[in-house]
């Protein structure tokens, strides 16, 4: 449990330093605050807890290859299971959400063996 603390310490912003912030990328406009993301028709769009947290992970670290391990660790903050899929799942949902053609993504890029990466660059609005 520490060790898994620990690795969460490391990387990423501090605690409450993006809270009031929102983040541009791709046409979409998430608000940290509001827990909102606003896509380019001025439309929220409601995102799960699990996909909010996702979202952030990947947009704290962009252009950084993080495996499934890494990421469950990030957004809830317990190892991986043998045959836990929660992960995929995830960035499935949310690849539906914010990908033109979620068949062919180009925000949220499947590294084989390694796991996912944010391919935008993230600008705080």
């Amino acid at each position: 449990r520490i060790a898994a603390v620990l690795r969460r310490a490391k990387g990423g912003a501090r605690p409450g330093e993006l809270a009031s912030q929102r983040i541009k990328f791709e046409g979409w406009t998430l608000d940290l605050g509001r827990r909102e993301l606003v896509g380019a028709n001025s439309v929220a769009l409601p995102l799960s807890s699990g996909e909010y947290r996702l979202l952030v992970a990947f947009l704290e670290r962009p252009k950084m290859a993080l495996s499934r391990e890494q990421l469950l660790d990030l957004t809830q903050g317990r190892s991986l299971e043998p045959f836990d899929r929660s992960v995929d799942s995830a960035v499935s949902r949310l690849r539906r959400k914010i990908e033109d053609d979620a068949r062919a993504p180009r925000i949220i890029k499947t590294v084989y063996g390694g796991g996912y990466v944010f391919t935008c660059e993230p600008v705080a609005a």
